[in-house]
């Protein structure tokens, strides 16, 4: 019988070894799968790295792409867009975004990779694109909320099943996950387009807490806060900030109250909060999806109709009365929405003689470059 347990003591303890080894070996796989050490092994390529710490707004978990570059430790955060849900049009319309939705997943970010991840500001061989050979996180939008909302479980009247608005959790998660990461980084920069443009003046705040207040650079792609006026904003705004229950600065004082400006605050509070920070608004002067946002969401609120004309206006309203002072703007003719994710129209394409990636690059000056040339009033 001693010899019996003998001899299974050298077969079963040492299999045992074996599959402990296995399971440790398969927890360390799927850990590292879900962090930055599996984009690692990919430099230059685009890597997906699923979270359970981040949701879309149907509840189904998702995840960010990254790309590391060898030799450098400067990194570009991009936020997505792709419209928002507030009611049952814009609701529908962002479920049908091929870059956004209510869900995504690997297989759509696969998609994005394929036809938009080396395109614009993500093309890495272009010597024009600022950011080329920096390293670049790429955070998906199926929140619906502008990247802003902190509001689980909400009612959108409508719309079928509750929607989880987390949009700011998601990027505060994506921080904790980069931050150990990049601790030394040599630069950062914050870009959106569209809503994630929205997103950009929401969570800048939380970024540069993220980094111990480093200086970080902000571009707004096609995403501009029209000032008040014969357009009506202010209903839209109401509507959005509710709705999503969007995080907006406590030491903003009017960013969560439409009647006194709302989101149009975030530009002078994040220039005066911190003034190390470098910032750039870029929009086409005519942008279609623009006009017909603010079209709709004007006449709702009683306000004109917006057509290319006085959406121009409203832009150089914005630029010379409101941020011209710290924000950098390019606004070049045309109807086209957001510029970032294109090499025709961030990399190629010259307007007064400057391309938007060249633009971008002058962001380091102290005095904000305009593109056309602005015609500032005097500070406030």
């Amino acid at each position: 019988m001693l010899g019996l347990f003998k001899m299974l003591r050298k077969i079963v303890f040492p299999l045992m070894l074996i599959l402990c080894s296995a399971s440790a070996l398969s927890d360390r796989g799927e850990l590292e799968a879900t962090s930055l050490a599996h984009a690692t092994a990919k430099m230059e390529g685009w890597v997906w790295i699923p979270r359970d710490d981040l949701a879309c707004r149907d509840g189904s978990k998702t995840g960010l792409g990254v790309r590391l570059m060898p030799d450098t430790k400067a990194v570009m955060i991009y936020l997505q867009g792709g419209g928002a849900c507030y009611d049952v049009k814009s609701c529908e319309q962002n479920a049908s975004t091929p870059i956004a939705g209510a869900s995504f997943s690997q297989e759509k970010f696969n998609e994005w990779v394929e036809k938009l991840g080396n395109q614009g500001i993500f093309n890495t061989t272009n010597p024009s694109n600022p950011v080329a050979r920096w390293n670049h996180v790429y955070i998906p939008y199926c929140t619906g909320d502008l990247h802003g909302g902190n509001q689980e479980n909400a009612s959108v009247p409508g719309v079928p099943g509750m929607q989880q608005f987390v949009g700011y959790r998601n990027v505060q998660n994506v921080l904790r996950l980069l931050e150990p990461h990049f601790a030394d980084a040599e630069d950062i920069a914050l870009i959106g387009a569209s809503a994630g443009g929205f997103g950009v003046l929401i969570n800048y705040p939380q970024v540069v807490e993220a980094f111990g207040g480093r200086s970080i650079a902000a571009l707004v792609d096609s995403a501009p806060v029209i000032p008040e006026s014969a357009i009506r904003t202010s209903c839209f705004q109401r509507k959005v900030i509710d709705t999503f229950n969007l995080q907006l600065p406590q030491s903003c004082s009017g960013c969560a109250d439409p009647s006194k400006g709302g989101l149009l605050n975030l530009y002078s509070h994040l220039s005066d909060t911190y003034p190390q920070g470098r910032y750039a608004l870029a929009s086409a002067d005519a942008d279609l999806a623009g006009v017909i946002l603010y079209n709709d969401e004007s006449r709702a609120c009683d306000g004109v109709g917006v057509n290319i004309f006085n959406y121009r206006f409203s832009l150089y309203v914005l630029r010379d009365q409101y941020i011209g002072h710290e924000w950098a703007t390019f606004l070049p003719g045309g109807v086209q929405h957001t510029m970032t994710q294109s090499d025709a129209l961030f990399l190629d394409r010259k307007y007064k003689g400057v391309s938007a990636a060249e633009w971008l690059a002058r962001i380091n000056s102290k005095t904000p470059s305009h593109i056309p040339p602005a015609r500032l009033f005097p500070r406030k």
